[in-house]
């Protein structure tokens, strides 16, 4: 996935966001977190700053790819953080609902998914499985 450097930190920005919603930051999380931001060429003491900077209340506009096929791995890294820890809170599925949104998502698809992170074996929320909730609701 080809994201530009500003979508990388805003999609940081979000998982880390999303780790913090519940008050509970767990070390699972924070972990995942460090591999995402590995992954897509984002450092450590890039990440800590991230960290830092929202902690001290900063805003950043979202940046979004622009294609869909780009969004929902985005998507799937976040139904992750919400289930790694594997209690998916209140706050949590709001979080993700309203950034599905943003994110311009269908909706109904991102609700099927919040129902099955909170009601099935979320090792089974797999790439292929979002996708084809997202394809169910596209046709």
């Amino acid at each position: 996935m080809d994201l530009s450097r500003k979508a990388k930190f805003s999609h940081l920005r979000d998982l880390i966001e999303l780790s913090l919603v519940d008050n509970q930051n767990r070390p699972i999380e924070q972990i995942y977190i460090e591999k995402v931001a590995e992954s897509i060429g984002i450092d450590d003491d890039e990440l800590a700053a991230l960290y830092k900077d929202i902690q001290e209340g900063g805003v950043e506009k979202r940046a979004l790819p622009d294609l869909e096929s780009q969004i929902i791995p985005l998507f799937h890294r976040l139904v992750i953080v919400m289930t790694i820890d594997k209690e998916v809170h209140p706050e949590e599925i709001r979080f993700c609902k309203e950034l599905g949104l943003k994110m311009g998502l269908n909706l109904f698809a991102v609700d099927e998914l919040m129902e099955i992170a909170q009601n099935e074996d979320t090792s089974q929320l797999t790439p292929a499985r979002i996708n084809e909730v997202f394809r169910k609701y596209y046709n």
